[in-house]
């Protein structure tokens, strides 16, 4: 059943990868939207990323984020996010009522194989449930990015990856045996990019109205 919004002030948990990310609110030895970056994206505050936008639409507050830059799912490393210290960070600031899961995007970036996406995948999803039986998990399958500037170049070469649906399709279908909610970005069309992954100022807004309508 999907948490009622209008009641209570809930508090948030996000796990992702660099799109999540923003200095002095994610771990700081994994941060994509630097000072630096924040600039080249017109960010102007934590205000403007998608997550804070979700969170201040649903009337919530911040529990933790942990987003670190180039983070996958697989690899039982411990910056992966199955990594028992991510998913023990969530509640560094409380019990999380609702979590957003992020990430995964890596993977499909550097190949990872499909079976072994959905294997660490599913190790993921039940060490959250184990750690946070009462609260809402939001997974999300990846948004489809395109270049604002056509003089830019891609992030990753787009024309070698697999399919962003077929870890998509996967995602949904660990969703539905563990009784997760899923926000289908891939469905929802286009953000606005740097690099045809990183979202800028517009980009932020954009990926935020997509969870928002899988959300409400």
């Amino acid at each position: 059943m999907k948490h009622d919004y209008r009641e209570g002030k809930p508090r948030v948990s996000v796990l992702g990868d660099s799109i999540s990310t923003f200095e002095g609110y994610t771990p700081s030895k994994g941060v994509f939207f630097d000072r630096y970056n924040q600039y080249e994206t017109g960010l102007e505050s934590v205000e403007d990323t998608w997550w804070m936008q979700v969170i201040r639409a649903l009337g919530g507050q911040l529990g933790y984020n942990d987003s670190l830059a180039g983070s996958t799912v697989s690899g039982m490393l411990s910056s992966s996010a199955t990594a028992p210290g991510r998913i023990r960070n969530l509640a560094k600031n409380g019990l999380p009522d609702l979590i957003l899961v992020a990430t995964g995007c890596n993977d499909w970036a550097f190949g990872v194989n499909p079976q072994e996406f959905e294997e660490s995948y599913g190790l993921m999803v039940r060490r959250l449930k184990e750690a946070y039986p009462d609260a809402e998990i939001w997974c999300s399958t990846f948004p489809e990015g395109r270049l604002v500037d056509p003089e830019e170049r891609f992030f990753f070469n787009m024309d070698r990856m697999i399919s962003k649906r077929i870890y998509g399709d996967l995602i949904k279908g660990l969703a539905d045996r563990y009784g997760l909610q899923v926000a289908d970005l891939t469905s929802k069309g286009e953000y606005e990019t740097i690099d045809g992954i990183h979202p800028d100022k517009k980009g932020m807004e954009t990926l935020a109205r997509m969870w928002l309508e899988e959300m409400t």
